[in-house]
């Protein structure tokens, strides 16, 4: 992410091939989890126990962090099926293409499998002509958006196509009655599900690293990125100075004269903000909220009416801080600094959120100071060449300190998780 994890020591790269190595592509999980109840509606109304299947896969993802090759090939099977016609019958192949983006091989790959184990020829047959256009046309499939102006034509033969044949054999039959054939379909009173399932996903041995390395690259994606740094950045300089919290939703809105991709943004201020970013830096604006009732301008699109506008600009960060934040923050580990330091100081790291604020000069070097907000407290994080303290509380009392020889350990080891 960012390059951020590119840079693995040499001992880092070592625990990552031994950890592939001792799993030896062995399944962590074996059987597939469902409840009682799915069963027993599944003669009535057969998306429970697909739908059953699929919680199970997110949840040993989400929750458990198991890899997809770590699960049960037959609940990905399904999983991968269901998402090829969920996809289709929301916006078509066209939209199945853009959203698998570059999992697409694999997911087409487990879907396939899936139709031809439960018997979906008609299914199957679109899938295979899909995946043949794929093939042949990779730059064509690359401009799908499954709207209006990135739709293939040929693409929407095959929607018709699969419409029919699912009219004629609905999928998620077909599916449940291959689901309900399973001898490693493994079927839980509906009262010990909860529990069943919570022991599984504490089960996986990888569970602690990767939730090491997901809680870095989160932080990651808050510290290396340009809208993100930029938009902390131009909060800070607000007068009285704000925090940056999260984006919202994108829309093209006119920023002085010009349409730009402009987000909404949260901050610790009570009125909404809009955030706009250029090459040549990130600026933060006021929100004017859409009339209500939406009034049309002349020459306006009537989506259009709905939107917000752009109110005063209230901060703006230069593209050359913002570079140099970005370059400082990695240089010093800052992502993974602010993840050891929470975890020093007895604070929790999961869903903590940064915000850049400013670079000072100090005879050590640059050092940046980063807003954390974790564990319902606010803190400041300084990053610095030589090591990185936390701050808290309105004394700005020490409560953490890392030096580089540690966050280069912390950093190993969120690295050989990934």
């Amino acid at each position: 992410m960012f390059g951020f994890f590119s840079r693995k020591s040499s001992k880092a790269a070592e625990k990552k091939t031994l950890a592939s190595e001792d799993k030896g592509g062995s399944l962590l999980v074996p059987s597939i989890m469902v409840p009682r109840s799915k069963i027993e509606q599944a003669d009535g109304k057969s998306f429970h126990l697909v739908f059953a299947v699929m919680q199970f896969v997110v949840t040993m993802v989400s929750k458990g962090l198991y890899r997809y090759q770590e699960i049960n090939p037959k609940a990905m099977q399904v999983f991968h099926a269901d998402q090829y016609s969920s996809e289709v019958k929301n916006g078509g192949h066209s939209q199945f293409i853009h959203n698998a983006g570059s999992e697409i091989d694999a997911m087409i790959a487990n879907a396939r499998a899936g139709l031809s184990a439960c018997g979906a020829k008609g299914q199957l047959a679109t899938l295979e002509k899909m995946s043949a256009w794929v093939a042949k046309h990779p730059d064509e499939a690359a401009k799908q958006t499954g709207f209006e102006g990135g739709r293939d034509d040929f693409l929407d033969t095959l929607d018709d196509a699969f419409y029919s044949a699912d009219e004629a054999v609905p999928m998620e039959d077909l599916l449940a009655r291959w689901i309900a054939s399973w001898p490693d379909l493994q079927i839980v009173d509906d009262d010990d599900y909860d529990e069943a399932i919570n022991q599984l996903v504490l089960a996986n041995p990888q569970r602690e690293g990767r939730l090491l390395h997901e809680s870095v690259s989160k932080l990651v994606r808050q510290m290396l990125s340009q809208r993100e740094v930029g938009a902390g950045l131009a909060c800070a300089k607000i007068s009285p100075s704000e925090i940056k919290l999260g984006f919202g939703m994108a829309r093209m809105l006119d920023v002085g004269g010009e349409k730009q991709m402009v987000f909404q943004l949260r901050t610790s201020a009570k009125d909404l903000r809009l955030c706009a970013e250029t090459r040549a830096g990130v600026a933060v604006y006021e929100h004017i909220a859409p009339e209500d009732p939406p009034v049309i301008r002349p020459g306006e699109n009537q989506l259009g009416a709905n939107a917000p506008r752009i109110g005063t600009r209230l901060g703006r960060a230069e593209g050359s801080e913002i570079n140099t934040v970005i370059e400082l923050a990695e240089r010093n580990h800052a992502p993974v600094a602010v993840d050891l330091l929470l975890r020093k100081a007895g604070f929790d790291p999961v869903g903590a959120v940064v915000s850049a604020n400013s670079v000072v000069q100090t005879g050590e070097g640059p050092v940046v100071n980063w807003v954390v907000l974790a564990s319902g407290r606010t803190f400041l994080s300084l990053s610095s060449p030589n090591a990185s303290v936390l701050l808290g509380g309105e004394d700005h009392e020490k409560l953490a300190e890392a030096t580089m020889a540690e966050l280069d350990a912390h950093f190993d080891r969120s690295a050989a998780a990934g």
